[in-house]
């Protein structure tokens, strides 16, 4: 898909959590790729799978989760089933995630100087000088102007724009090829968000990186987003390119979330929400995973589940069984 080399290939990924309760799938057959200087958006409410699948690529998922079945490719590298041992030799260097919140990923007892230092001196053969010198620049580089007061201070003396920036600096002080945000601005004002969205382009536009970007607020993924793909239930329920998803959706789902979100250009749109709640993992419906949610369902979506498969040439596509229908 999209052209022979992508930096990330992921094909009918399936991600199942083993309980006692029974097996849950909390990622189901999705499949996407991401090629150099691209960025692909996943959108979909809470609980639709898409920290998992990140996670998943970037090799994270905790018992009871595991891979179950599909295939991860990295530059053209299966890293489905690598061991933790081999997975260090992508993770941190070549492959990097910005998590949510910081204060859960930084160590609250270390000089962020520091933090970035030792991922320079893990993955690369310098002096402990020159990872210092390479992460002073880093944090330069993230927009820190007082770079050297903030490389000796702790995580818990900045602020939370300050500290996702440092986040931003550790997962790119190695230059990856991939870059994983897992909604790196939720908990951060608009003012500062906005920041950081730039800073992330900035950075990729440098470094020619592969982003896939992850949040549930769709302005943020209009504003970031080459590709979008919208999860609901563990599934991949549209793909396009992201003008496509936004002007013309296929999915009735893509289309409430697009209702749900006010606009500065039309002060009388009625925001609309969307009734009901994601399935929980051991609820999902047989027929499509939409359907007990949609006003538009027809006893075919009760019954039957519809499928989304993105082709080679990235043609827009929804796993519905009437897209662009009345309700369109």
């Amino acid at each position: 898909m999209m052209n022979d080399n992508p930096v990330i290939s992921v094909k009918d990924l399936c991600v199942t959590l083993y309980t006692e309760s029974g097996d849950l799938p909390v990622v189901d057959k999705v499949s996407f790729a991401v090629n150099k200087g691209q960025t692909l958006g996943i959108v979909g409410e809470s609980g639709c799978g898409k920290s998992m699948l990140a996670s998943a690529i970037m090799g994270l998922v905790a018992r009871p989760g595991k891979i179950s079945g599909g295939s991860i490719c990295f530059c053209g590298d299966d890293i489905t089933h690598l061991s933790q041992k081999q997975l260090r030799q992508y993770r941190g260097s070549r492959m990097s995630m910005v998590f949510q919140e910081p204060m859960t990923s930084l160590n609250p007892l270390m000089t962020c100087g520091k933090q970035i230092a030792e991922c320079v001196l893990a993955h690369e053969r310098v002096s402990k000088k020159e990872a210092e010198s390479k992460a002073l620049e880093m944090i330069k580089a993230v927009g820190i102007h007082n770079a050297e007061k903030v490389f000796h201070q702790v995580p818990v003396q900045l602020s939370g724009g300050m500290r996702q920036r440092i986040m931003i600096a550790i997962a790119l002080v190695c230059r990856p090829e991939l870059l994983i945000c897992d909604e790196p601005t939720t908990a951060l004002d608009v003012t500062v968000q906005a920041q950081i969205l730039q800073l992330i382009r900035e950075l990729q536009e440098e470094t020619g990186a592969a982003v896939i970007f992850i949040s549930h607020d769709m302005g943020v993924i209009s504003e970031m987003s080459d590709y979008v793909a919208v999860m609901y239930a563990g599934k991949l329920v549209e793909y396009g390119k992201s003008g496509e998803i936004f002007s013309s959706p296929m999915h009735p789902y893509t289309k409430a979330l697009q209702n749900a979100v006010p606009t500065l250009d039309d002060d009388e749109k009625t925001l609309e929400s969307i009734p009901g709640n994601v399935p929980m993992l051991n609820q999902i419906p047989s027929g499509c995973v939409f359907a007990p949610r949609c006003t538009f369902a027809s006893p075919e979506c009760m019954e039957r589940r519809p499928e989304c498969h993105p082709d080679e040439n990235d043609s827009h596509c929804a796993a519905c069984f009437y897209p662009f229908d009345e309700w369109s």
